[in-house]
């Protein structure tokens, strides 16, 4: 699986502003925010996990998914990750 870039505040803050002045919506596939909240997601899960595991004797990581997560103002792909035993049950972004 090829890696991703590290998320960059800078060329977040000026695409962002960039946006606003295109008046962009600010949530959604190509929303100003969403690249923000895609990567506080993210982490959010990967810390999930790692602290799932901790407590899952002889459970590893194994690779990441993609989901599609729905808000109010429209959808964004969101790269999930997963264990070996399928016991790791997000409570941030829930499955499904």
């Amino acid at each position: 699986m090829k890696d991703k870039p590290d998320f960059s505040y800078e060329d977040f803050e000026r695409e962002a502003i960039k946006g606003l002045y295109e008046k962009k919506n600010f949530m959604g596939e190509n929303g100003v925010f969403t690249p923000l909240i895609k990567h506080f997601l993210e982490k959010a899960l990967a810390l999930e996990l790692e602290q799932h595991l901790k407590h899952e004797g002889g459970n590893k990581r194994n690779g990441l998914t993609t989901k599609t997560v729905k808000s109010s103002t429209g959808e964004f792909e969101l790269t999930t990750p997963r264990d070996r035993n399928n016991t790791f049950v997000p409570e941030i972004v829930a499955k499904r």
